[in-house]
């Protein structure tokens, strides 16, 4: 290590602390404009895209054990993935009550039996959690497997429930993909101030403000579709779920900043993990549930413009 010139660089920035401020805004501006410019990822999230959404139109449109089954292969993936960012040092224990979880909640809500899939995924939670020493610990563990497990659970709950289940998730499947797409293209072309630079370096105020705007349309595509005269109802819709889900991603930002991790995993390339790609829908997901829990009959309402 050549310290002398580590020294001569430290007394000449200090006799001259103007370099210094005048030269780190240009070294931001020209990291972004790089950023900006990098496209390379994007040939791998379209071919990613061309493989996925064909599997998750095609589980949805046909349900039933179809849907459960592509709902428990994304949870064994998840599953993996928040055990190894949670619990490096430990990742099979909490793999395994996260899974054991996911999976009893996903089998329970195919029978439609939502109390007792509820009740098993809290039960797991806690097991799991016992193992922890530390608040911060039990938090993140059992927090983790509520992640992890509800939003599947309810993503069921969703496209059974009768007779709107399946308008319900190919409406969450269309805003999210579009709001992702617009949110993605917006924030490379238009750039613009930043979201939260400590949480997440490349989300925008601008790629919110596109995949917002792409929510609202997409609502309205939805409209069209499902032949509802409540075009204006549709537009909010498309985006508030869309903002659901963009803020799903940016709260998945949050916790791999918290664990110190860049991506969940690998196992998509262009995308990340399984939990990089969707959690958007899954912040969508829950946000949909719970409002159709409280309010059962809005999507009867909605859909087919009934009064």
């Amino acid at each position: 290590m050549n310290t002398g010139a580590a020294i001569d660089d430290s007394e000449a920035r200090s006799q001259n602390p103007q370099h210094e401020d005048r030269a780190s805004p240009d070294m931001n501006r020209d990291a972004e404009h790089a950023e900006r410019r990098d496209w390379s990822d994007l040939g791998w999230r379209v071919l990613s895209s061309v493989v996925l959404i064909p599997l998750g139109l095609g589980a949805a449109w046909a349900g039933g054990p179809w849907l459960a089954g592509a709902c428990a292969a994304a949870s064994v993936a998840m599953a993996y993935e928040w055990a190894r960012m949670s619990e490096p040092k430990a990742t099979m224990a909490a793999f395994l009550f996260a899974l054991a979880g996911a999976f009893g909640a996903i089998m329970l809500a195919s029978w439609r039996s939502w109390e007792l899939a509820s009740a098993w995924l809290v039960l797991c939670a806690l097991a799991s959690a016992v193992r922890r020493r530390s608040l911060s610990g039990v938090l993140e563990t059992a927090g983790g497997l509520l992640y992890v497990g509800s939003p599947t659970a309810v993503f069921l709950w969703l496209r059974m429930r009768a007779p709107e289940g399946l308008e319900t998730v190919l409406t969450l499947f269309l805003v999210i993909w579009s709001a992702d797409v617009a949110a993605y293209f917006g924030g490379k072309i238009i750039g613009g101030p930043k979201i939260a630079s400590g949480l997440s370096p490349n989300k925008t105020w601008s790629g919110v403000a596109a995949g917002a705007f792409a929510g609202g349309v997409a609502g309205a595509i939805c409209a069209f579709l499902f032949a509802s005269k409540l075009y204006l109802a549709w537009v909010g819709i498309g985006v508030v779920l869309a903002f659901t889900g963009l803020m799903g991603d940016l709260l998945e930002s949050l916790l791999k900043r918290r664990f110190g991790v860049k991506d969940a995993s690998r196992l998509i390339p262009g995308h990340g993990g399984v939990l990089d790609r969707i959690d958007g829908l899954m912040a969508s997901t829950l946000l949909s549930g719970a409002v159709l829990a409280l309010w059962p009959t809005l999507s009867h309402a909605v859909i087919g413009g009934a009064p």
